[in-house]
């Protein structure tokens, strides 16, 4: 049996909190950095509004090669999932930081089916995927109970 397994990019392959903290502190003045980041709502703990947030993950696409794994060698453990069926990267990205995703991608080797793009986060619910991996709690709670659609939660201290 294989499976179509959606992977999550912002939070579970890319690290994009580290460069996002840099941003905020440069323009804030403040000395934010990962283990500040207690919820998967960052910019509460940040106190920024969320368009600022999204804005500044942008920002930190837009310089993709400061942006690291989330673990080493990420490139194969996603290529292990790949035994089990299809891979696709599954993201919430802005239409302009697919070409910098894409590259981040590329340069680490990790090998997937395609990558795809929803409009916003919560849009993932909607898509057809076997399994999602995804740092999302909200998206867990959206997989309907019962079906046979799971969830694997991607959590970091």
């Amino acid at each position: 049996m294989t499976f179509s397994i959606a992977v999550d990019l912002d939070g579970v392959l890319a690290d994009t909190m580290a460069p996002v903290c840099r941003i905020i502190n440069r323009r804030h003045s403040t000395h934010f950095d990962v283990s500040s980041l207690d919820r998967w709502k960052a910019w509460e703990t940040l106190q920024i509004t969320k368009d600022e947030f999204f804005r500044t993950l942008d920002e930190a696409w837009f310089n993709w090669r400061t942006i690291p794994p989330t673990e080493e060698h990420i490139d194969e453990k996603v290529g292990r999932l790949l035994e089990f069926g299809m891979i696709d990267i599954v993201t919430g990205r802005s239409l302009e930081t697919v070409t910098p995703a894409n590259s981040w991608l590329k340069q680490l080797g990790i090998r997937f089916n395609s990558f795809v793009r929803t409009e916003k986060g919560k849009d993932k619910a909607k898509l057809n995927y076997d399994v999602f991996i995804d740092d999302s709690p909200e998206l867990m709670s959206q997989l309907s109970p019962g079906s046979n659609r799971h969830g694997i939660l991607y959590t970091q201290p």
